[in-house]
């Protein structure tokens, strides 16, 4: 943007005098309307100088009137009211002027109370937050609300996380390499790598042994376990230490409370960007508490929450409960094993979406087609296992048949798909087919690959 400096505002004005003379001399020439046009130009001295200046320019000019009036040019009322015309419209300014200033302080003013009141909000705001965490940490010890958490938040998983922080820091920072490094129990559980590679960032965990992680873990002890900032003009020792050939290196250890849960590393970022990622670490430290919370929620839970039966653990603690229970009483069961024929290449065909809809779907056949006493539980991907309390190889045969009848008799509508699905069930009964959990599904699997090998969409025993 153009801005005139006091030394244009002299330019001008000696400018304006000489073409007045110019004027003057000149045949037909009007000198008085060149002078009228020096206080349209005094306008602008309050503006761009100090009032030192201002009384600089007033005094130069009144000289200039000075030596017209000796010239004849002017007289004595034309000197007065000139200068009477540039001192008024000098005070005028600088009024004009002073007043501005004092209304922009004051703007200013109620726009730094403004944002003092926003920012008192926003820490009011991150203490009932951080409450509010506390709150939710304590609630997500109560197993039930798996599913609850499960909506509530969006990342979940560990490898979702460094996936979705890698894409971030990749999108907003530029750097070599970034290592993830999370403990349990005080030990380095799982390092995740992402790294600049032939003009593109490669996920590749092989490229973090291009630095000594034990010797970077050392190094971090030693500093405190703080975080730190490295470049190599300033620490080459720290370089040498490690490994590393980058010219700068940072480090972010990360901490629920006193306990680090991970370290933060990145290679050949700049200085500038080390106070955005200490911003960041903090948010990355709670995402994983938040997902090792979740860890231990879904190890603490029972029921499966896509197809809203029981787990595979909780399965084997009932199957155990149900052995010593038959054993003491005298009484049989059975177990179903029951497999989706074909379900990966449903998967492959419709996506994963509609192999979680089909899962669902066939749990709930399932439930409408066994007693209230009878358990389902997922094994294990497309795998089912139905516990039949007190019920014989012949009577867990027939009910097998009517789970097998209730998934292939009828399509499955999974969003805009109908799919045909069949299932292969192996049944095992105690104590005949074993007298031990372990024994009872390696039977009922024998079972179930078997009904497999003899073309699927029937149900087989030992």
């Amino acid at each position: 943007m153009f801005k005139i400096r006091p030394l244009g505002i002299i330019a001008l004005n000696a400018f304006l005098m000489l073409l007045s003379w110019f004027f003057y001399k000149a045949p037909h020439g009007d000198e008085y309307l060149v002078i009228m046009i020096i206080p349209v130009l005094f306008t602008l001295v309050p503006f761009v100088a100090k009032p030192r200046f201002s009384g600089m320019l007033l005094t130069a000019n009144l000289v200039f009137f000075l030596f017209y009036l000796y010239r004849g040019i002017l007289n004595r009322i034309d000197v007065v009211v000139f200068t009477f015309i540039l001192a008024a419209v000098l005070a005028a300014g600088h009024i004009l002027n002073h007043v501005c200033r004092e209304l922009m302080k004051y703007h200013n003013s109620d726009r730094e109370s403004a944002q003092r009141k926003y920012r008192s909000l926003v820490t009011e705001l991150e203490a009932i937050d951080r409450r509010g965490r506390v709150v939710e940490n304590e609630l997500n010890r109560i197993s039930n609300l798996y599913e609850i958490t499960k909506k509530l938040v969006p990342v979940l998983k560990f490898d979702d996380l460094v996936k979705a922080l890698f894409d971030f820091i990749e999108k907003n920072f530029s750097f070599k390499a970034v290592y993830l490094m999370n403990f349990s129990k005080g030990r380095l559980s799982k390092l995740k790598t992402r790294t600049f590679s032939e003009n593109k960032y490669v996920d590749d965990d092989a490229k973090a042994q291009d630095v000594d992680f034990n010797k970077l873990m050392d190094q971090v002890k030693a500093r405190g376990y703080i975080p730190f900032y490295a470049d190599r003009a300033e620490d080459i020792g720290f370089f040498e230490d490690i490994g590393t050939k980058s010219d700068t290196f940072m480090v972010f250890p990360l901490f629920i409370g006193d306990k680090m849960c991970s370290v933060l590393a990145i290679e050949g970022a700049s200085r500038s960007s080390y106070s955005r990622f200490r911003i960041l670490t903090p948010q990355v430290a709670l995402e994983i508490r938040k997902i090792e919370l979740y860890e231990q929620i879904e190890e603490l839970s029972i029921v499966d929450g896509l197809t809203e039966v029981y787990l595979r653990r909780y399965l084997m603690e009932r199957l155990e409960e149900e052995v010593e229970r038959a054993g003491r009483l005298g009484l049989t069961f059975s177990i179903a094993m029951v497999d989706v024929d074909h379900f990966k290449a449903c998967n492959d065909k419709f996506g994963h979406l509609v192999g979680d809809s089909v899962l669902k779907k066939i749990a709930a056949r399932f439930r409408a087609s066994v007693r209230e006493v009878d358990m389902i539980a997922r094994y294990g991907g497309e795998e089912f296992c139905v516990v039949l309390p007190e019920t014989t190889k012949e009577l867990a045969v027939s009910v097998a048949e009517r789970l097998r009848k209730s998934i292939g008799a009828k399509k499955i509508k999974a969003f805009d798909e109908s799919i045909d699905i069949t299932v292969s069930v192996g049944v095992a009964t105690y104590p005949e087919d074993g007298l031990t959990t372990e024994t009872l599904i390696e039977k009922a699997d024998t079972a179930l690959y078997k009904a497999k090998r003899k073309g699927r969409n029937q149900v087989c025993t030992v």
